[in-house]
């Protein structure tokens, strides 16, 4: 882990040092472009503009970078609890069959978190009413424990709480269709590694409360 997170420090540091530069590419625009357009609003435009595609254009590869190193750190913390994550969602078709909702304009689920006793689904939709819902569906593995939460709640509830709740659960079965802004596996890299992997465990643990 020491590894990844001196790797992570060195991403950061390169990142906000290209933003800086970023801010001075724009400054720099803005002055000359004022100095021989003689208008302020365009040359704000201009250096907005500039300092923008700076920024995206010369830190491609540091973002790609930060891509692998939140997959590596997650994979790292889910191979010591026997887990794996996989790219892949579940389809359309077989979450309606769910029964949770009768009828969705837009569906996208992407990413399997696999545990031995659960597995994890991100998904989002929106239904034709136009509302949208956020979170993750876990499936659980083992059967034995009955589950009664209230299906009553808005399924649609708008969520203020930006970390991973367990606030809002509709269960069908063996299957939990869970509200919340943020995946309970979710690396930040604006936290040490160390810090991450405590709040992994922290919500992991409430799964396991909750569910099994």
């Amino acid at each position: 882990m020491d590894a990844l997170e001196h790797q992570r420090i060195l991403i950061s540091k390169r990142l906000k040092i290209l933003k800086i530069l970023s801010v001075f590419e724009s400054l720099i625009v803005l002055f000359l472009a004022f100095v021989f357009i003689r208008d302020a609003v365009i040359s704000l435009i201009l250096a907005v503009f500039v300092g923008i595609f700076f920024f995206r254009f010369t830190s491609k590869k540091l973002i790609l970078a930060k891509k692998e190193l939140q997959i590596n750190t997650l994979n790292l913390f889910l191979k010591r609890h026997g887990a794996k994550f996989k790219k892949e969602g579940l389809s359309q078709k077989d979450f309606l069959k769910l029964e949770f909702v009768s009828n969705l304009k837009d569906f996208k689920s992407q990413n399997c978190f696999d545990f031995k006793e659960f597995k994890i689904y991100d998904v989002q939709f929106i239904n034709e009413n136009k509302d949208f819902f956020c979170g993750i569906l876990l499936q659980s593995l083992k059967t034995n424990k009955k589950h009664d939460f209230n299906d009553e709640k808005n399924i649609y509830a708008k969520l203020k709480n930006k970390n991973f709740t367990l606030d809002h659960i509709f269960n069908k079965n063996n299957y939990f269709l869970i509200a919340t802004l943020q995946n309970p596996f979710f690396i930040d890299l604006s936290q040490n590694l160390k810090d991450n992997f405590e709040i992994l465990e922290k919500n992991l643990n409430s799964i396991k409360n909750k569910f099994l």
